[in-house]
């Protein structure tokens, strides 16, 4: 959705700090693991709808991401519009569907596991 739906990636830049600065920032043993979300998640979350294109035309699905929730009114019309488009016209599925393809794909999800420091 990324091609979709710029501004939620420039957002998330502007207020999440990097992985890196959190593990500079929790200092001692951090280690930053990759969380790739399954074709067959649950959860509907905006990375799951790599597989699944057609969740952002559902209103209850995009209304249980914060990435469309952050988003004002008229971009989300945009996204839904754009989508809606590609995906009758086959455009999606000719830049995307090889996605649908995955069993998982890295979105960009990061789990950062601070330990303790046992020698203190």
């Amino acid at each position: 959705m990324a091609d979709y739906l710029l501004e939620v990636a420039s957002m998330d830049l502007r207020i999440f700090p990097p992985p890196e600065q959190l593990a500079e920032w929790l200092g001692g043993e951090v280690r930053i693991e990759k969380v790739p979300i399954p074709r067959d998640t649950p959860d509907w979350q905006l990375g799951s709808f790599w597989a699944h294109p057609e969740r952002v035309l559902d209103p209850h699905a995009r209304a249980a991401t914060s990435g469309f929730a952050r988003m004002p009114t008229n971009v989300t019309n945009r996204v839904v519009s754009d989508v809606s488009r590609d995906l009758a016209s086959g455009e999606w599925d000719q830049r995307y569907g090889h996605l649908r393809e995955l069993e998982a794909l890295d979105v960009g999800l990061r789990l950062v596991v601070a330990g303790t420091n046992k020698s203190d």
